[in-house]
């Protein structure tokens, strides 16, 4: 197996699925998110899953979806990434009959997947909580008067 490049797209058997439609998991284009000398080691790598679905309405409320737009991949229709659930997966997918890869994104729509994935994954929300805390504590001294 070739080594797995961030940003690259690939079509493999993804395991991990609920429907029983489909108890040997379901095809799917996904998103290779690691890449590197540390990685190496580990014979997993985190993935974000990609749809196509015709019936996926763009969330443009949610800032944890990623549009590809046609043409920039090997994808035939506009596609999203769903940046709130990464997976971790087996390199050893990568390496079954029937995998390929439908391109690699640019590194300015990586740059939306790790902002995506950064609000999906909650990161930095510990600072945001205790600015909020803090204001509504302030708030509750104002209106007592007192401070404990």
């Amino acid at each position: 197996m070739d080594e797995l490049k961030r940003g690259e797209i690939y079509y493999i058997n993804f395991p991990y699925t609920l429907d029983p439609r489909y108890p040997n998991g379901k095809d799917k284009f996904v998103l290779v998110l690691q890449e590197g000398e540390y990685f190496k080691k580990y014979d997993t790598v985190e993935i974000l899953l990609v749809t196509s679905d015709k019936h996926y309405k763009p969330r443009e409320e949610y800032i944890t979806d990623v549009e590809i737009e046609v043409g920039t991949t090997k994808l035939s229709e506009r596609s999203w990434l769903l940046c709130a659930q990464p997976y971790p997966v087996p390199k050893a997918l990568f390496c079954k009959q029937g995998v390929w890869c439908a391109g690699k994104l640019e590194p300015e729509k990586m740059d939306e997947v790790d902002e995506a994935l950064y609000n999906g994954l909650c990161m930095g929300l510990q600072n945001e909580l205790t600015e909020e805390i803090k204001i509504e504590y302030e708030k509750q001294l104002g209106s007592t008067g007192t401070e404990s």
